[in-house]
């Protein structure tokens, strides 16, 4: 067989085809079809990429060099049970774990109800000319005091994770992974603020109306057309999903040592890994399973994540076609 002849058979494999439909199409019998995917190894995991993707194990210590100062006590609303409340509250947000127990035996001795400190800081702004939007935001579950302890205990597990893999939250927070520099130094061109600007938009130093949802197309589509070969390419589903993990942990660990150094700072916009996550969208929808299991096993993940039934909205029904075996439907 010609080597053109099997990596015709390779791409069909790859963009979904069965056996049977493979070996209609290009006249070649079906078990020579299933040996051939079978030994090219692209429809089992992809070793290298498992290795890049794996998330990595702690080696360092969780245990904190110093701990967070406790804040000062102020005269806010001057009702002491109401300033004290806020204290505490201040105290719980600091997510420093040496002072939550002491924060909630704190709390058990307040004679004011969660409820009753929240209607009078809210009476306290409301006479001080704070605007209602404000007012709504900063006392928002302010009669909760266990949603912030809550909040509070998972960002100090999550940052003692950050601090076991990475060492320090800069480490995370100022640096790259090595998928992420890998993408950076392929495609960070891509993401250059003047990237697809005109010489008079650059001379102008910005670009308005309509360009900026031109620029935005153009690097997207720049992005996704120079996506291959830039990392290790999924294989299978497994692959795939792996990757998506991988993601997700690292946007976790980068905004968990956000909070912890600046928590008032924002986080980006995810640059040329956003473009890789809308390219691997793609994969789900291509990538045949390789069993019934590995099939079961993404339509679980699948139906679980974020990203995909939350807030990115990315669902897709060609996933659904290709997870239960009729992508091939004509």
């Amino acid at each position: 067989m010609k080597d053109e002849d099997k990596e015709n058979i390779l791409r069909l494999k790859r963009e979904g085809m069965g056996y049977k439909s493979i070996s209609r199409a290009t006249g070649v019998n079906i078990n020579t079809v299933k040996s051939l995917c079978r030994r090219s190894g692209l429809f089992r995991d992809n070793p290298e990429h498992r290795v890049l993707f794996t998330i990595p194990e702690p080696k360092y210590s969780r245990e904190l060099a110093t701990v967070k100062p406790l804040p000062p006590q102020r005269a806010i609303t001057g009702h002491k049970q109401t300033d004290a409340y806020l204290w505490v509250l201040e105290v719980i947000k600091l997510d420093e774990p040496a002072h939550l127990e002491a924060a909630q035996a704190a709390l058990e001795k307040l004679t004011i109800s969660p409820k009753d400190a929240q209607k009078r800081y809210t009476r306290y702004l409301q006479d001080n000319g704070v605007d209602s939007f404000n007012i709504m935001f900063g006392t928002m579950s302010m009669d909760d005091p266990q949603h912030y302890i809550k909040n509070a205990r998972e960002q100090a597990a999550r940052a003692a994770e950050v601090r076991a893999v990475f060492g320090s939250y800069e480490a995370i927070y100022h640096e790259l992974t090595p998928p992420e520099q890998m993408l950076e130094d392929a495609l960070g061109w891509i993401f250059d603020d003047s990237y697809g600007w005109t010489e008079e938009e650059k001379q102008r130093g910005s670009i308005h109306g309509e360009r900026v949802m031109e620029m935005y197309d153009l690097r997207t589509n720049k992005a996704l057309d120079s996506m291959e070969n830039v990392l290790p390419e999924p294989y299978t589903l497994s692959d795939v999903v792996r990757e998506f993990q991988y993601w997700d942990w690292v946007y976790c660990m980068r905004s968990t040592a956000r909070k912890e150094i600046d928590p008032g700072a924002y986080g980006d916009d995810g640059g040329a890994v956003s473009e890789r996550e809308s390219w691997l969208d793609k994969k789900l929808e291509t990538i045949r399973p390789v069993s019934r299991e590995e099939a079961l096993e993404v339509l679980k993940w699948y139906l679980q994540s974020e990203r995909h039934q939350g807030c990115m909205d990315a669902d897709s029904d060609g996933v659904y076609l290709n997870l239960i075996g009729f992508h091939d439907a004509k």
